[in-house]
């Protein structure tokens, strides 16, 4: 019997577009990340194949317009894009309308819901760091936004005239001593303590980050769970319920 074709996903940034290979079981192993250019995730795609595909995006009508078409001249199968809901799996949206929640932020927050129905913090450090608050019943509490360790050093850089840091090193909260260890010191600082200020209130949730910088936040003392590819996890979720339903 000929092996069932695994599913496509793709969680498509501000800055990169990751991409998994899963099934009705779970994510495997073959995935990747490439710059956020359709062009170059189509070359990392060459000789893949799949037979469902699903992506959620913060990149925008036009970027996703462009990707979709691509991805359908490589394998003529439609690709499903999820999207914000006010509720999937007892989990309950805050946003009104719910659409308006960053899609990356509701399928991560989906992602933790599916994989323990308890009371969550959820923070994805991204270019941006997002923090989701939901209750033991699944209702969203809402959340925080604030920016991310790279946007912080960006707008020093940008807008003072003896700040001139090209990039961040690795993290630390001790004193610097010259200028661009101030800097990649105050950063990580403020990001850690933004995060651990908001925890607090909620100390008997579950912490559980992902995104890019969520490593090295947790290195600085975050107590949680790293799930690296929770956004992923959460479209796997939504999109075998979606082929649930159309079956029926």
């Amino acid at each position: 019997m000929t092996k069932a074709l695994p599913w496509l996903l793709l969680d498509v940034g501000n800055t990169a577009i990751k991409w998994r290979l899963a099934d009705t079981g779970g994510l495997l192993d073959q995935g990747g990340r490439t710059a956020s250019d359709p062009q170059a995730l189509c070359e990392a795609l060459a000789g893949v194949a799949w037979s469902q595909a699903a992506l959620t995006s913060v990149a925008g009508p036009s970027f996703d317009g462009d990707l979709t078409a691509r991805l359908s001249k490589m394998n003529d199968i439609p690709v499903r894009q999820g999207v914000a809901e006010a509720s999937r799996f007892g989990l309950t949206n805050a946003y009104q309308p719910p659409e308006s929640i960053g899609a990356d932020r509701w399928f991560a927050m989906l992602g933790a819901w599916c994989d323990d129905k308890e009371p969550l913090c959820v923070v994805d450090a991204g270019t941006a760091i997002t923090i989701d608050v939901v209750g033991s019943d699944g209702r969203h509490e809402g959340g925080y936004i604030v920016p991310g360790v790279d946007l912080m050093r960006q707008s020093l850089t940008q807008d003072t005239r003896l700040i001139d840091v090209k990039a961040l090193v690795a993290p630390a909260i001790s004193p610097g001593s010259d200028t661009a260890e101030c800097v990649n010191a105050g950063v990580w600082q403020a990001a850690h303590g933004a995060i651990q200020s908001i925890i607090s209130r909620y100390s008997h949730y579950r912490l559980v980050v992902t995104g890019g910088t969520g490593p090295e936040l947790m290195a600085l003392g975050l107590q949680g769970t790293h799930r690296p590819h929770l956004v992923l996890d959460g479209l796997r979720a939504w999109l075998s319920s979606e082929l649930d339903e159309s079956v029926r």
